[in-house]
């Protein structure tokens, strides 16, 4: 056939699809909506792994840039940070990198000089870090490294905070404010499209100077290696010479960098390297809801299909092909997909937006959106799911027997292969509605779990608020000669004014401190070593959670006392230093001995510096979840924070500025409004003016914000399960409404012959219950292996669990019954005299 002919026939075949289809606006109307969904569902998804996945980096040449960690070689999987003096080291030793710089995670400071006490988000970084990765400020310049100086210091500011706090005004160059106590000028502002690894929004970035003698005991872990590979260098290439490198390290500097190896990984990868097994799980409940769509579709056209089989007769006896026919129906089926995939385009807008509130503070957010590829992608589907929806009902009609079609007058029959076409396709939705189902169930199943959890303390009426003291002047002395700092007795003095002022207030029963919320802990661990016991290696020492708490902090959390005693005032900065540890460490290092009085020496990881002097045992507390309801307690310890006047490397200082502070307060009041944390807020001030406070919620708001991950993917599972069970309810409908239409004429004959209501419902009923049942036992049986996915969200629930699918099922049976109700008591409604004459 030529061209123009081809052109032709395509083009008579769009109008001829479009006058039929015109003729059905019910129809139309129930496909596009079912397939826009289930695209849109799909675009959505595929644009957060766009962003996340598959985009390149948004810096130049993203692909040469890779991140740098040590690694101890008797734990090949392990990897932290190096010390920060080692990046100066690697820049003069290495032959494949064009540079190496260094970033630390966002973290928040404390400012003032801009109005009210605050905090600010914050990236430290060393100077080459924007020229290493192609980013130029659009006013003033970089920092130098000779700029990050302790008490006085040069920072670069984000566009939005220029916009916020200075106006955009163009002279804000040379403007100063204090960050953590250190005076600092602005030399330089980054452009808004400057994106931060980690996501979120960056207000400042801090110098930070590799070279600066007080790195020099190589025990400051905090901060990300990121180095940039010459051209035509591999990441290959880039790991053999930086383990030659850890090999002469480890020889010139045993004491720190003994069994230490390099690891390089290429950074995109580094960054996103737990998105895969929390997306694609995701991917694959929307390419189910997708199915389902095709699959309702399809059924929903084979309906139209049968309602035209004389309609085809004609045409094929009149010379049409059987593949002119397959042609036609593919161009309708193709003309229906295009226009939900046009439709799905807005709902995918909105399906992104509705993501992220339900996902909170999800990384790289702001490069989440729809753009070419997942245009393409959207085109794409809608053209598969033409040839999904389309295929079969074409197929279905370009069998059309002419001869018996002919034949049958005005009576419409169908064929066993239309039936048992229809009939597979819904038992296909009810499948893959289960699958989906099970899915949000045991996520439902799993939060209820969660919620039962017991933290180990009394979560009522607790008002909780961060406090981060700024790292110099008053609070922070930095000691000569190395990286090492003190917290000075202004430190205890200010925390314990902050718990006695807040304890005299109205409506307050009593106010303690603990160094990380509970259920928010972070990562990071002490190992310690026994007085008395033989020491064992570094590698092998034991490891603890810990944490600096008031000597109340027990009784006002009401965590029990198992044995000994609780901290009490006498331990303090001149009384020996004590510890009491909870009972997952008592069961886990003293199984069969007692553990008061036995004394540890206490080091923070991975700096090898152990405390100046031991620590003993007191207590033994019951287990808190310190690190989220979903993890078992792990072994923990905790120090009176007036006893944390000791000399430690780099972070250890740092941590003992921050505290929460937990507020008790009588029945009533935390519901009354925001009346008691201003007062808080006020007796702080009273403390000290330029302090800002921070994370102000009630314990039962932590507790639920810790959920907050399972809650997200309750959620989407959720979403994704009600579109699924509604397709599938509207894909029973339609065959149950169907076969009653076609069998109204042996109804009406049953009742003639004195058939009851029952027996007709009974008729229906059972093609009903057998297509539910199949459906759901199918469904199972495929839930049983695809849930296996989502194993590592789930808590306290096997993906097999058998409650949770024999709710599923009889959920769904109910959902069946409900879509067969109007096609059943249709059939009860038969009159037999108009069925007899029906046609």
């Amino acid at each position: 056939m030529k061209a123009g002919a081809l052109s032709g026939t395509v083009l008579g075949d769009v109008r001829i699809a479009t006058r039929g289809l015109a003729k059905s606006p019910g129809f139309v109307a129930v496909v596009v909506i079912s397939l826009a969904l289930g695209i849109a569902a799909n675009s959505t998804i595929f644009s957060i792994l766009d962003a996340i996945l598959y985009r390149p980096l948004p810096y130049p040449n993203s692909n040469r840039l890779v991140v740098l960690w040590q690694s101890e070689q008797t734990h090949p999987d392990s990897r932290q940070p190096p010390p920060i003096a080692e990046n100066v080291d690697w820049n003069k030793q290495n032959h494949v990198f064009e540079d190496i710089a260094l970033t630390s995670s966002r973290d928040s400071v404390a400012v003032s000089g801009l109005g009210e006490p605050r905090t600010l988000q914050t990236q430290y970084v060393t100077a080459n870090f924007f020229a290493l990765l192609g980013a130029k400020p659009i006013l003033g310049r970089m920092f130098e490294a000779q700029e990050a100086q302790d008490w006085v210091q040069t920072v670069v500011i984000s566009e939005e905070f220029w916009t916020r706090e200075f106006h955009r005004d163009p002279n804000v160059l040379g403007k100063t404010f204090d960050m953590e106590a250190v005076v600092s000028t602005v030399v330089g502002v980054m452009p808004a499209k400057f994106a931060p690894f980690y996501g979120g929004k960056i207000d400042v970035w801090q110098p930070i100077n590799a070279a600066n003698p007080r790195y020099v005991a190589r025990q400051d872990h905090w901060l990300m290696p990121v180095g940039r590979l010459k051209d035509g260098v591999t990441i290959e290439q880039a790991r053999v010479e930086m383990e030659l490198i850890a090999k002469r390290m480890e020889q010139e500097y045993p004491k720190t960098n003994k069994g230490l190896g390099i690891k390089v990984f290429a950074l995109h990868e580094d960054l996103y390297r737990w998105a895969g097994p929390a997306l694609y799980p995701l991917l694959g409940a929307v390419g189910f809801v997708l199915l389902i769509a095709c699959v309702n579709v399809a059924n929903l056209m084979l309906f139209r299909t049968e309602t035209r089989r004389k309609e085809f007769a004609l045409r094929v006896s009149l010379g049409a092909g059987r593949g002119r026919l397959v042609q036609q129906l593919l161009t309708e089926s193709g003309l229906l997909a295009l226009t939900g995939g046009v439709a799905s385009g807005l709902l995918t807008f909105a399906g992104i937006k509705l993501f992220l509130a339900l996902t909170g503070d999800f990384p790289n957010e702001e490069s989440i959106r729809i753009d070419g590829k997942v245009l393409v992608f959207t085109l794409g589907i809608s053209l598969v799911t033409a040839i999904l929806v389309g295929l079969l009902p074409a197929v279905q009609a370009s069998r059309t027997d002419l001869n018996a079609t002919l034949r049958e007058g005005e009576r419409k029959t169908t064929s066993a292969g239309s039936l048992w076409a229809r009939n597979t396709l819904a038992v296909s939705e009810m499948a893959l509605a289960t699958v989906l189902l099970a899915g949000a169930g045991l996520m439902i199943n799993t939060l209820l779990r969660l919620q039962r959890v017991n933290p180990g303390f009394d979560t009522n009426n607790l008002l909780t608020l961060e406090i981060q003291l700024p790292e110099g002047g008053k609070y922070l002395e930095r000691v000569p000669g190395g990286d090492l700092e003190k917290t000075l007795p202004t430190v205890s003095e200010f925390y314990r004014r902050v718990v006695e002022k807040t304890a005299g207030l109205p409506g307050v029963e009593s106010a303690a401190l603990i160094g990380t919320m509970p259920t928010r802990c972070c990562a990071d661990n002490y190992s310690f070593a026994t007085l008395g016991k033989p020491e064992p290696p570094p590698e092998n020492r034991p490891f603890t959670g810990y944490s600096e708490v008031s000597p109340n902090a027990f009784q006002m959390l009401k965590i029990p006392l198992l044995r000994g005693r609780f901290l009490n005032e006498h331990d303090n900065e001149t009384g020996p230093w004590a510890l009491v540890v909870n009972d997952a460490f008592a069961r886990k290092y003293f199984p069969n001995e007692d553990p008061i009085g036995q004394q540890l020496l206490l080091r923070y990881d991975p700096y090898p510096v152990d405390e100046s002097r031991p620590r003993q045992i007191v207590g033994v507390v019951g287990d808190v979840k310190h690190f989220g309801l979903g993890e078992q307690a792990p072994p923990f310890v905790y120090a009176p924070f007036e006893q944390q006047q000791a000399v430690f490397p780099g972070g250890v200082a740092r941590g003992q500025l921050h505290k929460a502070l937990l507020v008790r307060a009588r029945p009533g009041q935390l519901e009354a409004g925001a009346s008691l944390a201003g007062s808080v807020r006020k007796a702080i001030g009273e403390v000290d003016p330029n302090q800002p406070v921070t994370n102000v919620m009630t314990m039962d708001e932590v507790l639920s914000r810790s959920l907050g991950e399972w809650k997200a993917y309750m959620r989407l599972l959720g979403i994704f399960a009600t579109m699924a069970v509604l397709l599938a309810a509207v894909g029973i409908y339609g065959v149950m409404s169907y076969s009653v239409n076609e069998r109204t004429h042996e109804f009406g004959i049953r009742l003639a012959l004195g058939a009851q209501e029952g027996d007709i419902l009974r008729l229906v009923a059972k093609l009903m219950l057998k297509l539910t049942c199949i459906g759901i036992v199918v469904g199972v049986a495929l839930g049983m292996g695809v849930m296996r996915l989502i194993s590592t969200f789930l808590y306290g629930v096997k993906p097999t669990d058998p409650t949770t699918y024999v709710a599923v099922a009889v959920f769904l049976a109910g959902i069946a019954v409900v879509a067969c109700y109007l096609p059943a008591r249709r059939a009860i409604q038969v009159d037999p005299l108009v069925a007899l004459r029906y046609e």
